[in-house]
């Protein structure tokens, strides 16, 4: 249903719905949603809507205060509050977002834990981005008029539920990371004279080779093996600036074996030869 409100521009879609009796008992279950495109001035405030909220801003930012507290939700990032209780969102401005009201099972419990837990109502990159995709699928049935099935709906909001309380345990994970991945260029920055593997730095932290890849380039962009290299070659840079050393001897306390290996290297990474780029005056 197309609306026409308040601060809500031309386009917008809500759909208010009938839960089942069964629904109503045994399942999480949607009872209004839709997409909303706003500008300033569109503003909600309600002491009790009778149900839980979820919301992703796909553009803008949005104002949202509950228990409270006031948290801005900007663009991909989403929020989860409680509309049992008195709640207001608003528009700092041009905004565009995604909204899902649901209750049912127990999704008082879930809120609860979650507000125990979290600093806040609002989340964002990956976990918003897979609360997003489950949203939207709930919602495009009811705009593209497809038969929609309670079940279906109830497991989509379970998994976004789900999504919400086993964030700490993700940023666990990250932190958990980053750390692995600190560790692992600090061995291979006090390591790089010496012959470094794939399987030598992953065991220096103790994971299995592919693991470890996957990590470190997820994490730096770089394979572990393109990262040894630049380590080298900037270590080589600045030997070569600020040492009279011989190229051969810099080849070596950077890790190559080969003076002739060094240089094509280095060459074909900085697009100069290693005594080229030392008598260049930068």
């Amino acid at each position: 249903m197309l609306v026409q409100e308040k601060g809500i521009i031309s386009g917008s879609e809500e759909f208010h719905l009938k839960p089942s009796s069964t629904a109503e008992k045994l399942l999480y279950y949607v009872t209004d949603c839709g997409v909303y495109f706003c500008e300033y001035g569109y503003r909600v405030e309600r002491e009790n809507y009778g149900n839980y909220m979820l919301l992703y801003v796909t553009k803008g930012v949005l104002a949202v205060s509950t228990e409270g507290s006031t948290y801005l939700v900007q663009e991909g990032q989403a929020a989860f509050f409680n509309c049992h209780v008195h709640h207001a969102y608003y528009a700092k401005g041009y905004v565009s977002f995604l909204w899902v009201h649901f209750d049912g099972a127990n999704t008082g419990e879930f809120y609860h834990h979650f507000m125990g837990k979290m600093k806040g109502i609002v989340f964002g990159e990956e976990q918003a981005e897979e609360i997003y995709k489950d949203m939207l699928s709930i919602v495009s049935k009811y705009q593209n008029n497809q038969q929609v099935n309670e079940e279906e709906n109830s497991k989509k909001l379970y998994q976004c539920l789900c999504t919400l309380i086993f964030t700490e345990h993700r940023d666990q994970r990250n932190e958990s990371k980053v750390a692995i991945v600190s560790q692992a260029k600090d061995y291979i920055y006090d390591h790089m004279g010496e012959e470094l593997s794939l399987g030598t730095v992953a065991d220096s932290v103790g994971l299995s080779a592919s693991h470890f890849s996957r990590i470190f380039k997820k994490e730096t962009q770089y394979s572990p093996y393109e990262y040894i290299i630049l380590v080298r070659i900037n270590k080589a840079k600045h030997l070569l600036k600020t040492t009279d050393m011989p190229i051969k001897e810099i080849a070596y306390e950077v890790g190559y074996r080969s003076e002739s290996n060094f240089c094509n290297s280095f060459t074909q990474r900085i697009g100069i030869s290693p005594i080229n780029f030392r008598r260049y005056k930068w």
